[in-house]
């Protein structure tokens, strides 16, 4: 099995929240305002978080996207009746897999 180092995503803690909503998109134009329509935007994968302000990738988010490249990570602020914020948006490269072994080597005397 290969070693595939994890990403942790993060957010400051909002007192008024009682949830968060991240949300991940290959596409940084489906955040700008007049575009962004929550759970209902298309082109974004999301995740409810309750009681913590961190995802570790992949192990709490296994629909996380697996294709190599820059992902657009939104996080909103969600209270007890369910308004949200606009969300932080914070881009980075992802990859999750590992380049392939040498195909021939081997161990010589000297």
């Amino acid at each position: 099995m290969t070693l595939i180092r994890k990403r942790r995503i993060w957010w400051e803690h909002v007192p008024e929240a009682a949830s968060y909503v991240v949300y991940v998109s290959m596409d940084r134009d489906v955040f700008d305002p007049n575009r962004f329509a929550w759970e209902a935007t298309p082109g974004v994968i999301f995740k409810p978080v309750t009681g913590k302000t961190e995802l570790t990738i992949p192990d709490d988010w296994p629909e996380f996207p697996t294709e190599s490249g820059t992902y657009h990570i939104g996080i909103t602020s969600k209270d007890e009746l369910e308004n949200q914020s606009d969300p932080f948006v914070s881009s980075a490269q992802f990859k999750f897999r590992s380049p392939p072994p040498p195909l021939k080597g081997g161990i010589d005397s000297l």
